[in-house]
């Protein structure tokens, strides 16, 4: 076991709580296309993704095309339902202060977005301008360049990284970027590799996963994060 360099986390679900709204957001999209979408359905094809991606899903099973300024729509949405305060998930601002190592932000959605969103949780100072986007090189996760353009942007390795991720999208993409996931699960549910290996190349093993349920773990499994092995299929529930 190896300490990583570098923690790279995920913005929407593992740092602040606004998947919620996105996906109700993505919903009332969805239901202004007259497509109607139960809780559990919505979140299975919204959480994680590129908004662009989910919109398209919508157009999809809708079976026509999005209404002119779809993104803008969903976006102002999302606005409302967070309203004007943001809080971190549970423990995030004890998580931040207590890792003692460098880290970023690494997130599918917009950087001023970012931004706007860890400023307005109070985190910020823990990251300082270390928040990447993937529409800045455009490529969006599952693919693994958002991760790896992150790490080689702080001058550490991919394998002196560790990422902290939620859903299978995510968890995914630092799969394929080789680097090690601890996998947050508020419900305590173990990650599902049945979920993340359909956005992994076929006969990728999902490899150095390891679940967990509370923030207040995190520091301490950072510490003693295994190193991904090739060709393993590893998975470590951590429900503290």
């Amino acid at each position: 076991m190896t300490a990583p360099e570098l923690v790279i986390f995920d913005l929407d679900g593992v740092l602040v709580d606004t998947q919620a709204a996105e996906t109700g957001a993505l919903g009332h999209l969805a239901r202004l296309m007259g497509v109607r979408l139960g809780g559990d359905e919505a979140a299975d094809l919204f959480a994680g993704k590129r908004m662009a991606d989910c919109i398209d899903a919508i157009s999809e099973r809708a079976g026509a095309p999005p209404p002119p300024g779809a993104v803008e729509l969903v976006r102002a949405r999302c606005e409302e339902l967070i309203g004007d305060h943001l809080e971190p998930i549970d423990g995030v601002r004890e998580v931040v202060t207590a890792v003692d190592r460098l880290m970023c932000v690494a997130s599918n959605s917009p950087r001023e977005l970012i931004r706007r969103r860890v400023e307005a949780a109070g985190i910020a100072w823990a990251f300082g301008d270390r928040l990447f986007s993937a529409y800045d090189i455009g490529s969006w996760k599952p693919a693994p360049d958002l991760f790896l353009s992150a790490a080689r942007e702080c001058g550490v390795p991919p394998a002196s990284c560790v990422v902290v991720e939620d859903s299978p999208v995510g968890v995914a993409a630092a799969i394929a970027a080789g680097m090690p996931v601890l996998r947050y699960g508020p419900d305590g549910s173990p990650a599902d590799p049945a979920a993340i290996s359909p956005y992994l190349p076929p006969g990728t093993a999902v490899d150095g996963l390891t679940s967990f349920a509370k923030m207040a773990d995190l520091p301490a499994l950072i510490s003693h994060v295994p190193s991904p092995r090739a060709g393993t299929r590893q998975e470590i529930s951590h429900d503290g």
